[in-house]
């Protein structure tokens, strides 16, 4: 059997606003898989999906406020870095840059985004860098397209735990316990000047009053 390697999960994703569903399947993630890290990268330009509500350097001060402190969570702002779209090829290739061609990386998805993964740019291409681990989300069924399906099919492995034991190249669909919480209800909640305490981090309900984010008609953004 071939030995574990220092694993690192990347849990992708806008956070706009992360909440306690994000971070409690970062943790989830972290344990299923006994990765020595996880790392959540805050997306700067989601290429399939509309403009964020708050900025990269506000999505990114709320998950470092999320996570501090917790131990096996880091942030990682590469993609924030960047003046264009961020596409997952791109972290991956300078991820496995910089950590080596040893290090097991995998790559985490939602069934919502595998469902559109034929429409990822260089999608083929990333399991070449990690392995690809998607979340079965009960508002989502897998429905992927046919050739993804086939590309994936002869990559499935056993178990998560093997996520541990190749660099790339493996792929599973697991299920989590995933608290139905939503960034776009948080925003409605905030919107309608609803609570939204117990759904984010005091940390992160924080941010958010201090910046006035996601009202109905912002106020400015102070220094």
């Amino acid at each position: 059997m071939t030995a574990a390697r220092h694993h690192t999960i990347v849990f992708g994703g806008t956070f706009d606003p992360i909440h306690h569903g994000h971070l409690r399947s970062a943790i989830e993630l972290r344990e299923a898989l006994a990765a020595e890290e996880l790392r959540l990268v805050p997306s700067h330009r989601p290429p399939l999906r509309g403009a964020p509500g708050a900025d990269s350097k506000q999505r990114l001060a709320m998950v470092e406020a999320a996570i501090a402190g917790t131990p096996g969570l880091v942030v990682d702002g590469r993609e924030l870095l960047r003046d264009r779209p961020s596409y997952t090829v791109d972290t991956l290739r300078q991820m496995r840059a910089e950590f080596g061609e040893d290090r097991a990386l995998t790559w985490v998805m939602g069934s919502d985004a595998y469902n559109q993964l034929h429409r990822w740019q260089q999608w083929q291409s990333l399991f070449e860098l990690a392995n690809v681990l998607v979340i079965e989300r009960a508002d989502f069924a897998l429905q992927p397209a046919a050739e993804v399906t086939e590309f994936c099919a002869p990559r499935r492995l056993a178990g998560a735990s093997e996520l541990g034991r190749q660099a790339a190249g493996g792929f599973y669909c697991m299920s989590l316990i995933q608290l139905p919480i939503s960034a776009s209800d948080i925003r409605d909640r905030i919107r309608c000047g609803r609570s939204i305490r117990y759904l984010v981090p005091d940390g992160v309900a924080e941010l958010i009053h201090h910046w006035a984010l996601y009202q109905a008609q912002p106020t400015g953004i102070p220094s």
